[in-house]
């Protein structure tokens, strides 16, 4: 069933893309004229608050690549008054620091990253991750081969806490896609599949849609790939430019935003919204399917065990609801979304409560 849902979803997109471009060859081909990007073009922002651990790896990531470009680091005003006499020692000139007055939160400081370049291109890239020395190189490459689009993306390694590293998935195109037509779209309309670092965006097309929506909780990074998508063009390409490390530090948003249960459900805020721009940018209308992810990809079970004790009420119905959705990796688990689904909500408190008491105990979660 979901296979024919994806069958009948391709072909949507396939009929609505032809007729957007059949229909607007005009605007397209002034959206889509050659442009060279040079690398005085070019800036990458490292934004920073008060980490020091990670941050130096990252910068020398920046001014290691073997196309030389600006470097900047903006602090977003954090409470380590040391912090920028202790980075501008180490790289001198070869950097630019910012600082803003007050602090305007993680999607706002992109946003300050936009106003502080002089160039009309830029990257961000976080204090904990870094890039490949020719991440710069791939994009000026895949901005030649693809040109007029207005965000580029490099895929990345990840870095995970036991200290390995995780290449993405083999791609299933050659060199680079398309993001605003076909397979690319369609991924892109359920999940952020881009993520830091490693995309290169144009300033004046990103501040003319709005930049990063300040308010977002969780997902203004997503919303910006896809508007940005949907309206100028993306491309992705399929070599790895860079590392992005994975962590639960407790006081990260997203680490809070997790605990809390408010996850899966400003994913699908944002699905909604995605599917709401897609139908008003290009006139492609699909129904929005609240369970679909947790089809495809099931629930992390042992996220549930480690909070599910302390989401309110209403995010333990949600969060319960989506669980007995769930396609089943094994027998295991689902035995136990039997045995939850018969009990209700209140079973799933009652069992993360007995799973965290265990892992006190034993060094291990119930399953």
């Amino acid at each position: 069933m979901i296979l024919n849902n994806q069958s009948n979803q391709c072909k949507c997109f396939s009929k609505a893309s032809a007729k957007f471009f059949a229909c607007g060859s005009i605007r397209a081909a002034k959206e889509f004229t050659r442009m060279e990007i040079r690398p005085e073009h070019i800036t990458i922002a490292v934004t920073v608050f008060n980490r020091r651990e990670y941050v130096f790896e990252a910068i020398h990531s920046a001014l290691s690549q073997t196309i030389p470009v600006k470097v900047i680091v903006v602090e977003d005003c954090g409470p380590d008054a040391t912090l920028r006499d202790f980075i501008v020692a180490e790289f001198g000139s070869r950097i630019e620091y910012f600082r803003n007055p007050t602090n305007r939160g993680l999607f706002d400081n992109w946003n300050a990253c936009m106003d502080y370049c002089r160039t009309p291109w830029f990257s961000i890239l976080h204090d904990d991750d870094w890039l490949y020395p020719h991440f710069i190189e791939t994009m000026l490459a895949v901005a030649q081969q693809a040109p007029g689009r207005k965000l580029y993306y490099g895929r990345r390694d990840r870095l995970l806490p036991d200290g390995n590293f995780y290449p993405p998935p083999p791609p299933s195109w050659n060199q680079w896609r398309d993001l605003d037509s076909g397979q690319g779209l369609m991924e892109m309309l359920d999940e952020s599949i881009l993520g830091f670092p490693g995309q290169l965006i144009h300033i004046a097309s990103a501040k003319t849609i709005g930049g990063f929506r300040k308010n977002s909780f969780f997902t203004g990074d997503w919303d910006m790939w896809f508007r940005m998508a949907l309206r100028f063009g993306a491309v992705e390409s399929a070599i790895a430019v860079a590392v992005g490390r994975c962590h639960e530090d407790f006081d990260r948003a997203s680490s809070h935003i997790t605990r809390k249960g408010w996850k899966w459900l400003l994913d699908n805020v944002q699905r909604k919204r995605n599917l709401a721009m897609l139908a008003r940018e290009k006139g492609m209308v699909l129904p929005f399917e609240r369970a679909k992810p947790v089809k495809q990809d099931p629930f992390p079970l042992r996220l549930l065990l480690r909070f599910a004790h302390g989401f309110s009420s209403r995010l333990l119905f949600y969060n319960w609801w989506l669980f007995t959705q769930s396609k089943p990796p094994h027998w295991r688990y689902a035995m136990l979304q039997w045995f939850i689904r018969i009990l209700g909500p209140r079973s799933l408190r009652v069992y993360s409560k007995a799973s965290k008491i265990y892992a006190a105990k034993c060094g291990a979660f119930l399953l």
